[in-house]
């Protein structure tokens, strides 16, 4: 992860209260149909299952399809890249939620992608974002990262006592 910056003054006291007021999508962190169809994606389908498959973990995500944000405009900063398609999505993960480790199966089939993540809020005790073998811990609200490589592993997990927020973006041109 590369660190270019920080954005703090992107983050406004109304998108933290919506995020905070909003639910979102709930999201099963075991998804196994959307992990198939590349040998990766099947390799992590199946170490997850043993975990994963009888539980029932979910995390809260918001995007420009949710219903909690149609009426809520997002202006994304000013990014040191440009794609011809740009995605995002904030992530908001209640104590106890988490992402088990994994790829990300919309980039499967892109050309050029890059990823950033953008943390909302200082760094907490108990905030644990998992890349390859790293883990980042010292960010402050507004840091943004430009992964290394958009498709290594990664996940993340709430152990702390507050609610966990972070913009992820991905661009990428058109296939």
């Amino acid at each position: 992860m590369k660190f270019i910056g920080n954005y703090k003054n992107w983050i406004t006291e109304d998108l933290l209260n919506h995020l905070k007021n909003c639910e979102g999508d709930t999201v099963p962190v075991w998804q196994p149909e959307r992990w198939t169809g590349h040998p990766l994606l099947d390799q992590y389908r199946e170490l997850a299952r043993p975990g994963y498959s009888n539980k029932s973990h979910n995390f809260q995500q918001f995007n420009a399809r949710s219903r909690d944000m149609q009426s809520f405009q997002i202006i994304l900063p000013d990014l040191p890249e440009k794609r011809d398609v740009t995605l995002w999505w904030f992530v908001k993960l209640l104590p106890g939620q988490m992402q088990a480790m994994h790829i990300d199966p919309h980039l499967l089939d892109v050309k050029n992608p890059v990823r950033y993540t953008m943390f909302l809020q200082d760094f907490q005790p108990g905030h644990i974002f998992v890349y390859d073998d790293k883990m980042i811990n010292n960010y402050i609200a507004g840091d943004l990262y430009e992964w290394s490589d958009p498709m290594i592993v990664h996940g993340v997990v709430n152990i702390g006592y507050n609610t966990r927020y972070t913009l992820q973006i991905t661009l990428h041109d058109h296939s």
